[in-house]
């Protein structure tokens, strides 16, 4: 009861607060009225009507509708620096920006589209619906979106706020520890990283690197590359299914190489490969012996892609039910039918 009774006050006090922002510096006794752009037509509305009807702010201005109709409030002519400085500035105009300049209906409407959204420089910034100043995150944030500029954000930030979107203004340092028990779901990175398809990678140098999926994924295609990281898939705790360029870290298996499946679920000193996982297509490169070490959960495997094939590489899949490979005589933790494919490979099926 008493903590029901302090979050109730503590969101009072926010409405409070959030109104005070938007209330007008002066004591006009008549209400002042704004022009309103329809599709019919204009109307002259106050500033109460006009927040019955608000939905939020894009570049053309403060948005509303009302009965299925679209509208905007007229512009002023301090608006679209004020919003684009909010949508895509850097952190210096940000920090530099005031909104003496445009109407109350602007400032509302701008509250409601970026008032959830945080800042993200070595510490996070907020908007407070007149300037963006440093902030404490709190549930106001709560499943909303992080812009980065330098310093990659906590995982235990990220999956306190539930965290969905991030977005990168500038190359940051990116590793899979970061998503970690996230809830992210959507990644905009900045050259020289790139973010597709649920996978982030690093071009460098010519070459490619997986450097992690995004946590929500289920069934992943992890693009051709030449490297991994250790842990790249670390964060994905409900994958079901993953299509994988190679297995190991790199598709030439050089000395220092891991040559295990799971290295793409090794925190460094163990490996946790989800036991939600079912299905593996290994799409080229190296199987080495005990490729799959540690991966009793999976059921298929196809690896008629793969360049070679060691006889040993499925010797420790015990939950194995089908394997399609391009070498026959493989050692198999149990009794198999055996089926010659029209690519080369074969087919086993276990037995029983």
């Amino acid at each position: 009861m008493k903590r029901a009774a302090c979050a109730l006050a503590a969101a009072l006090l926010f409405a409070a607060w959030a109104l005070a922002i938007l209330l007008p510096g002066g004591g006009s006794s008549a209400p002042e009225r704004y022009r309103c752009e329809w599709e019919t037509g204009q109307t002259y509305e106050s500033f109460s009507d006009i927040c019955a009807v608000l939905t939020g702010a894009d570049e053309a201005g403060a948005r509303l509708v009302r009965n299925g109709e679209s509208g905007v409030v007229a512009p002023t002519a301090a608006y679209a620096g004020v919003y684009e400085t909010l949508q895509s500035g850097t952190l210096p105009e940000l920090l530099s920006l005031g909104t003496e300049e445009i109407s109350r209906p602007e400032r509302a409407a701008l509250w409601m589209t970026f008032s959830a959204r945080l800042w993200y420089a070595d510490e996070p910034f907020a908007w407070t619906g007149r300037t963006v100043a440093r902030a404490v995150p709190d549930g106001r944030f709560q499943g909303g979106e992080l812009v980065v500029f330098s310093g990659m954000p906590s995982a235990q930030l990220l999956a306190s706020l539930g965290t969905r979107s991030l977005i990168f203004r500038e190359p940051v340092a990116w590793n899979a520890s970061a998503l970690i028990g996230t809830r992210v779901e959507r990644v905009i990175c900045a050259e020289p990283y790139a973010c597709a398809d649920d996978v982030v990678t690093l071009r460098r140098g010519g070459s490619v690197r997986i450097v992690c999926a995004l946590p929500l994924a289920e069934r992943l295609v992890l693009p051709d590359a030449d490297f991994a990281d250790a842990g790249a898939l670390l964060p994905c705790a409900a994958l079901r299914e993953v299509s994988v360029p190679f297995a190991g870290s790199a598709r030439s298996a050089g000395e220092n190489a891991a040559v295990q499946f799971s290295h793409l679920f090794s925190d460094g000193t163990r490996e946790f490969v989800p036991d939600t996982l079912r299905k593996v297509t290994v799409r080229g490169g190296t199987l080495a012996a005990h490729a799959f070490y540690g991966c009793p959960m999976i059921e298929e495997i196809d690896c008629c892609g793969a360049e070679e094939v060691s006889r040993t590489a499925f010797a420790d899949c015990t939950g194995l039910r089908v394997l399609h490979c391009p070498r026959g005589d493989v050692a198999l933790a149990g009794e198999f039918a055996r089926e010659a494919l029209a690519c080369g490979c074969t087919r086993f099926v276990r037995m029983g």
